[in-house]
């Protein structure tokens, strides 16, 4: 009987042509999202194979480059010393960010290593390049798989369920049903089978087509655990449209009319697709107050500040720097330390902001949705976590494989007696340190340094994501059991 009322449900679609409709959007949307996703990834994969020396080598730097001046020279800072950007620092861009772009565009920053005096050389994580980013972009997000799933097809479904039972019982039809020998739990999950393999159906024939773009692209070559994510990606999208389609059928159980159905469940939709996900990350940032980059940089240099200050009462120097003040090279440590202390200090007030702002969007299947389908493509918050722990440790190594040719050069150079002349002493000094800048450039080159970027397994990753999962589950069954309460008690006379 049930499959009876669900084949029913299917043969009304297919006759007022939903199911055409549904096959025909799905595929046109679907289709373009992973086509305009394909178009980005082959960019965003053709910059990141220019800045490698050889692309069958992941992660070697292809150029070392210093701050010239116009004659084509290296600049030497009088007061701030000397100044090495490496390029090809990159993370490669995955895969499966063609259906789930997530936070991937926050994963490629390159290293810059800088001399401040005698401090010695730093590692510090550049932002890029403003002029390069695409300022539409960053207005209009990119229309990937998920996207249109989170927002588009949840909305369809919402279309399709709305008048189920309300539909029924303005014909009269749902009490002509109620009267024969079947019961209102097998009339309801006849409904949902129907209803759902309606739009179910459309969707995955839609994202085959969709899919096949993956395969015949010469740019993606997935592996195993690639279509492994994809089929959970599917599976968890099913799941959340399943939640939406629930939520419609109790609406159009609680609701006498088909018009009252259908404003309910879009005020409903608003509600759990754009508000709830869209406040939740203003409620934790209103809650957990983190000063902004500028005022936090303020409170550093003021600190610095302070302790050089301190330590010249005790011992005056002769080392100054523009713009900065007497620089102590006995203070250094201490300031080192303090302002990795003030950093620690906000990047705690960080994450506790963004547990609760994650906290407060999962109260809505879409912001699950959202947490799940991002840690599947591997573009998602614990991916960018490891990204950034792998990035220190980069930077670290570089540091010190810098420090070490940097030392190397200064042996080699020592070679060179200087002039006694003052003007041919300058000049010797600065043809000393062109020459420096060269060989440290070569003998980086040379060492073939590998700078790679692993991404989280599969098993972990489903770590990651367990509480999305289980929350959409809890979702799922929720939303099931309210129409299954609601339609045992609803009226079969509009």
């Amino acid at each position: 009987m049930i499959w009876l009322i669900a084949k029913k449900e299917i043969y009304d679609n297919w006759q007022t042509h939903k199911i055409k409709l549904a096959f025909v959007l799905c595929s046109l949307l679907l289709t373009m999202s992973v086509w305009l996703g394909l178009k980005d990834y082959s960019t965003r994969l053709s910059s990141y194979n220019l800045t490698r020396m050889d692309d069958t080598v992941s992660g070697v730097p292809v150029a070392v480059y210093m701050y010239l001046n116009e004659d084509g020279k290296p600049i030497v800072f009088s007061s701030m010393g000397d100044m090495i950007n490496i390029l090809g620092i990159y993370r490669r861009p995955v895969e499966l960010g063609i259906l789930a772009r997530g936070i991937e565009d926050r994963m490629n920053r390159p290293v810059q290593f800088f001399n401040i005096r005698k401090s010695g050389y730093k590692a510090a994580t550049d932002i890029g390049n403003p002029q390069e980013r695409n300022k539409t972009a960053t207005l209009y997000s990119l229309p990937d798989f998920l996207f249109f799933t989170k927002v588009v097809l949840s909305l369809l479904v919402i279309l399709f369920a709305y008048d189920t039972i309300a539909g029924e019982r303005e014909r009269g039809t749902l009490q002509l049903i109620l009267s024969n020998s079947v019961s209102r739990g097998q009339v309801l999950l006849g409904k949902f089978l129907g209803g759902y393999l309606s739009i179910a159906l459309p969707f995955l024939a839609a994202a085959v087509i969709a899919l096949l773009l993956l395969v015949l692209s010469p740019s993606v070559a997935l592996s195993s655990e690639g279509w492994l994510r994809i089929f959970c990606l599917l599976l968890t999208s099913l799941g959340y449209l399943g939640v939406f389609f629930f939520i419609g059928l109790s609406i159009s159980a609680v609701t006498s009319r088909a018009a009252t159905a259908v404003l309910m469940s879009l005020a409903i939709w608003v509600v759990l697709t754009l508000i709830v996900p869209n406040v939740g990350w203003l409620v934790g940032k209103q809650l957990v107050q983190v000063p902004s980059q500028q005022q936090i940089d303020t409170e550093k240099f003021k600190t610095a500040r302070e302790i050089e200050d301190e330590a010249e009462k005790q011992k005056p120097s002769e080392e100054y720097i523009p713009g900065y003040g007497k620089w102590h090279p006995e203070a250094q440590s201490q300031i080192e330390e303090t302002l990795k202390g003030i950093d620690e200090r906000y990047a705690t007030l960080r994450r506790k902001r963004l547990t609760l702002s994650q906290l407060f969007t999962r109260l809505s299947p879409a912001g699950a949705y959202v947490y799940a389908a991002t840690g599947l493509a591997q573009t998602g918050i614990k991916d960018e976590k490891q990204y950034h722990t792998q990035l220190k440790g980069h930077e670290s190594q570089l540091g010190s494989n810098i420090q070490t040719l940097l030392e190397a050069s200064k042996q080699i150079l020592s070679q060179s007696k200087p002039p006694q002349e003052i003007y041919a002493y300058r000049k010797w000094r600065l043809k000393i340190q062109e020459d420096r800048f060269r060989l440290v450039k070569d003998l980086l080159l040379a060492s073939q340094l590998s700078v790679t970027f692993e991404t989280l397994p599969f098993l972990d990753t489903l770590q990651a994501i367990r509480i999305d999962l289980l929350l959409l589950t809890f979702w799922l069954g929720l939303s099931f059991a309210f129409a299954a309460m609601v339609f045992a008690k609803c009226e079969v006379r509009s």
